[in-house]
Order: C-alpha cells, then structure tokens, then sequence
C-alpha cells in the first residue's frame, strides 16, 4: 500500500500543517480511488468521556466529536478506531471529494495497518490526529497530553466505504480490508478498450451523447446533442468499464457520489468514477450506486449528464454501440 501511496497526484489547493505554528508541509493527494496524505499523528481523545479521555487527562479535551455512531452517540476514542479530517475550506474540502462520514482509512505506521473511520474534524488548515485507541493499535504513544508520533503516519481514506456499525473494530477491519485489497489490485492507467465503438443513443428523444464543443480538456461536459456522427459522438466501450472518447474517460466529477454531480471528460485513471455497468437500459456508476441521467429530464442540445438515483426513467435509458 505504501508504494502505492507514494505516487501523489495533488488533490488540496495548498499544503497543511503538522502543528499550530509549524510551517505548511503536508500535501493531500488524490490516489486511483482512495486520498492519501502522509504526517505525524497526534492523539484525539474527542467524544464520550472515560478514564483515558477527559478534561483532566487532555488539555485540549472534547466531548463531542463531528459525527455520531450507530447508535446516536459521539464516538469513544478508547475505543474505536478513528482518524480525523481538517474542516472544509478552500484548500480542500471532504466533502467535495466524496469522503462521507465513517468512510473508511488504512492507517500505516512502522510497517503495520490499522483501519480506522472518520468520525471526527480537525482544524481546517492542520492534519494528522487519530484516535487513542488507533494510537494503542498502532504502537503509538496514545497519551493525549503528551503521546502521538511524529511519523510517518500514511492515511489511506476509501471515500464512501462505511462500515456498519461505523463504530466496531470488526467491522471496520472487514470493510477497510475489502477496500484496501480493491484499491492495490486497482490500475491506474486501464488497459486499450476492447469493445464496441459509436454513439451512445438516449433513450430519451433519440439524442447522443456528446462531448461539448468537441473538446478534449479535462473537465469538458458530457451532454445531449443531436446526433451528427463527429469524434465528440464516438465512444468507445472498455473491458474495463470505461466509457472513452477523444482519447479520455466519461467521468462523475471529483468522483462524486450526490444526486446532481455533473458527467464530464477527464484523463482516464481507473477510479470509480470512471466505471460504468450496463443494467438493462441503464448506466450505472457502482462507485455512487447511481444512474447515469439527462438533467432535467430535457432533451434539449447541451443538456448535461449527471448520475442521480436509478429510477428507470426514459432519460436513464442509453443504447451503446456494440
């Protein structure tokens, strides 16, 4: 995991801090699937008060954290195994990225995995906190006052791969293992595409699907538009289950998993995002479990293509080229 870890593509518009204080070092990098970022650890004893975690064992002591278990309750950090994320801002934002709450992480210190959720926020320009029970898992000092490490500790966060319930350790091995063992065998650049090659017809007013303005460019929208037979209507059908044209993958942008999130173009890079399974006439984005979708409905040219909830709707329905 730590080889694959170690090729960073920047994800933060900008670098964090390890400490109140300290210089800016620390890039969040976006990684196939998963976002990584590698620093110290310090300890956050944030949630339900115990022996361990209290006012009078951690200065900085809270009794809540950012989000609750299964059953309501803010998390114990003697207990469950948590990691945290700075607050959303303008250098990154979690949840921009899809990392929702619970999403699970592999946790690298010294050469041994722990896989912890994400139960907690941290200050918005400063990472690296884990809880005390994934500091005592880890090999950590998991003193809140005086504990913690200066690393290298490696996060490895599967965005949108929640255990239930998020707060046991059993079950956060069991998900945390699953992802990770995806992520690894995952490639980062998909192999040539094998299948068939066309247009892709809607079900919707018979219109293709199109790229805007026939452009290649990261981040050019995927659309409706009436079918005319150029480059920007030729997709082509990967074994991979990529959908590829100009070169590039259809793609659900900053791999998004919310009703509404746009369709674009975007460097092919064996993410999630980039995968799409036929289900009768529908597309389905198995990452976000949602549908490939006309916004609106409209048929209108230059509609854009989102995902959003499988309802088998004529604007979900797609034919493509065999």
């Amino acid at each position: 995991m730590l080889t694959k870890a170690a090729n960073c593509t920047p994800a933060s518009n900008g670098k964090y801090a390890t400490d109140e204080g300290e210089a800016a070092t620390v890039q969040i990098c976006k990684n196939g699937s998963a976002y990584t970022w590698t620093s110290d650890m310090d300890i956050d004893c944030d949630g339900i008060t115990t022996a361990h975690c209290s006012n009078s064992t951690d200065p900085s002591y809270f009794d809540e954290t950012s989000f609750q278990t299964s059953t309501g309750q803010f998390f114990t950090s003697d207990v469950t195994h948590y990691y945290v994320i700075p607050l959303p801002s303008s250098r990154f934002n979690y949840q921009s990225a899809g990392i929702s709450p619970g999403s699970v992480a592999a946790v690298v210190y010294n050469n041994k995995v722990v896989y912890a959720v994400f139960a907690d926020e941290g200050p918005d320009d400063i990472i690296g906190e884990g809880s005390y029970s994934l500091a005592t898992a880890l090999g950590i000092d998991p003193n809140p006052a005086t504990g913690g490490t200066e690393g290298p500790v490696t996060f490895i966060v599967f965005p949108g791969k929640v255990p239930n319930p998020v707060e046991n350790n059993t079950t956060i091995d069991s998900v945390g293992s699953s992802a990770a063992t995806t992520w690894v065998g995952s490639t980062t650049t998909p192999p040539p595409p094998t299948g068939g090659a066309g247009p892709i017809h809607s079900g919707y007013a018979n219109k293709c699907v199109d790229i805007a303005g026939a452009s290649s460019a990261n981040g050019a929208a995927v659309q409706l538009y009436d079918c005319n037979g150029t480059t920007a209507q030729n997709w082509t059908v990967g074994s991979n289950g990529t959908l590829q044209a100009l070169g590039k993958c259809m793609d659900v942008t900053a791999a998004g998993t919310a009703n509404g999130t746009k369709v674009d173009l975007y460097d092919c890079n064996g993410t999630g995002s980039q995968v799409w399974q036929k289900s009768g006439s529908t597309l389905v984005n198995p990452q976000s479990g949602k549908c490939l979708d006309a916004t609106g409905p409209s048929s209108a040219n230059g509609t854009r293509l989102q995902i959003w909830t499988c309802a088998g709707a004529t604007n979900q329905q797609w034919t493509l080229p065999s």
